[in-house]
């Protein structure tokens, strides 16, 4: 008997360019369907409903909404409704959750959704302190001594990219040039992203909470580099010590 996989349904919270990225690969490389958008710009909202949700067509009660709040509140009312059987067939939720919103706002979102228990990824970086970081880990840990029952992700994306696997496996496995003992890494922001972003954009100064241009910008190669050097290399038993630098400097 062949067994046909559920598709899942996803929310994309933050209709913007990465909120985009994923929806479109979803769409393109899974078999699961965005099935609803949460963001407050009404252009960006029904533009990704129009491409990847709706078409031409009006959305449905469940796939629109004007804050991720608001959907939190429905989601919630939903949730009653169906466990009370006064609406067995009302609308689907969802099963899992794209946080593509600003670095400031991720916190208080994860903290919101996680007693929901779906699946997330939440763009990277996590937040832009630690205390926030440790906040968010602790609110979805799982109770006691149960395994994880959904998925957490960040979206370090490099880490999945075809030509970086295989540059860990050379270094880590076949160990192809030996131990390494320095690396050199250079972050090729283009001067267009680097104006637009970080002189006269979101990210255009450092705040009181430490969200510079290497946190939010540089984080992605600060995970590539821990990711490629410092974790346990692939097979090796989850009691492998992390071969953590002994020096780092940035510039």
């Amino acid at each position: 008997m062949t067994i046909t996989p559920k598709q899942l349904r996803f929310l994309v919270i933050g209709a913007g360019a990465r909120g985009t990225a994923y929806a479109r690969a979803v769409t393109a490389a899974t078999s699961g369907v965005i099935h609803a958008v949460a963001d407050p710009h009404t252009f960006k909202r029904r533009e990704m409903g129009r491409n990847f949700i709706w078409g031409e067509n009006q959305p449905a009660e469940g796939q629109e909404f004007e804050d991720w709040k608001v959907w939190l509140q429905w989601e919630t009312k939903r949730r009653e409704r169906v466990s009370s059987v006064e609406d067995a067939n009302g609308p689907p939720g969802v099963d899992g959750v794209f946080v593509c919103t600003l670095d400031e706002t991720h916190a208080e979102i994860l903290h919101a959704i996680a007693p929901l228990q779906l699946h997330i990824l939440c763009e990277k970086p996590l937040a832009p302190s630690m205390n926030d970081c440790l906040s968010v880990y602790r609110a979805l840990l799982p109770v006691g001594t149960e395994e994880p029952a959904k998925i957490f992700s960040l979206g370090h994306v490099l880490r999945y990219s075809p030509y970086n696997i295989l540059l860990r496996n050379l270094l880590l496995v076949d160990k192809v040039i030996g131990d390494i003992v320095s690396l050199e890494h250079c972050e090729p922001v283009g001067w267009w992203h680097f104006s637009h972003s970080y002189v006269r954009g979101n990210w255009r100064r450092e705040t009181a909470n430490g969200d510079g241009s290497l946190l939010t910008k540089s984080c992605h190669d600060i995970d590539f580099i821990l990711w490629l050097l410092c974790s346990p290399p692939p097979g090796s038993s989850t009691t492998h010590p992390p071969h953590l630098p002994r020096t780092i400097s940035s510039t």
